[in-house]
């Protein structure tokens, strides 16, 4: 019988055998890294796809929240011309319309938050200005009137942040726009998935927080697995909605900026859309000074 060290045809086995073990093992190598490289691609991917979807979660909000009102149908209002004012420029036209006294009580306020037209005193405004004046703000709102019978109408339009208001009196009622620009006030641009909280005064900004969740985005599959989707996608928003009231719990003065179905969840009093592409402060109270052109 042949000692097994001195079997060549056992010794060429295990030769064979390690050989394979070792090809075997720069194979699995090979995998391992292939696995952890497609790990990292994942990993990057996943993260410009979130980016991606919060891009795409923010152009929503905009849409949804800047088309609201947009759709005037009056046939003067192609007489109406606006252009942008800073938040200073603004204090400033309505501190020089507070300077404004009259011997006679002629000098006419009107704040209309909603459509002119749908003011509870439309009638008193219209026997207090000038039909030629007033008719081509009618399907207009969130708007701010002040009418001297000899200087003229001057009119704002701003993010409606003030009630409804009508005066006729011997000076135009502007302390209660001065007012709230001196409060301290916390305003809320909500959006799904990435909202920012700040505190303001007199126009001095401080950013307070930013909640970011991920909310996937839609698609336009059908089925049952579009359904499945949408529930997630409301869960998530839910949660970071959640996250957001959290935040905002023992805080009073709040102004909420964005669409109405996330607003309405949330503390505080929803004013109107944003821009994400503008500063916080223009979105606050975005004014801009009215010119109505000649008939």
């Amino acid at each position: 019988m042949k000692l097994p060290w001195k079997n060549d045809e056992l010794k060429q086995k295990i030769d064979s055998l390690e050989t394979t073990i070792n090809k075997r093992d720069e194979k699995i190598g090979k995998l391992e890294n292939m696995l952890e490289a497609e790990k990292d691609r994942r990993k990057k991917h996943t993260k410009a796809k979130q980016e991606a979807q919060e891009r795409v979660n923010r152009l929503e909000d905009k849409i949804e929240g800047l088309t609201e009102g947009e759709n005037e149908s009056d046939s003067h209002t192609d007489l109406i011309q606006d252009s942008d004012l800073s938040l200073k420029k603004f204090k400033d036209s309505l501190e020089k319309i507070d300077s404004i006294e009259s011997s006679r009580d002629d000098l006419v306020t009107v704040y209309s938050p909603g459509k002119l037209s749908s003011h509870s005193s439309i009638q008193e405004i219209k026997n207090s200005i000038p039909e030629e004046k007033l008719r081509p703000l009618m399907n207009s709102e969130n708007l701010l009137i002040f009418y001297d019978p000899d200087l003229g109408l001057t009119g704002f339009k701003s993010q409606p942040f003030y009630g409804e208001k009508f005066v006729i009196s011997n000076e135009f009622e502007v302390d209660e726009l001065q007012a709230f620009f001196s409060d301290r006030k916390v305003w809320v641009l909500v959006s799904r998935g990435d909202t920012e909280i700040f505190v303001e005064e007199d126009g001095i900004v401080d950013k307070v927080e930013g909640l970011k969740s991920r909310v996937n985005r839609k698609h336009g599959k059908g089925g049952f697995s579009q359904g499945r989707f949408e529930r997630k996608r409301d869960e998530q928003i839910d949660q970071h909605l959640e996250e957001v009231k959290k935040s905002l719990k023992n805080r009073d003065n709040i102004y909420l900026l964005g669409e109405k179905g996330l607003c309405k969840e949330l503390p505080g009093k929803r004013i109107g859309g944003f821009d994400p592409n503008q500063a916080p402060l223009t979105n606050f109270y975005r004014p801009r000074r009215l010119k109505i052109s000649a008939n």
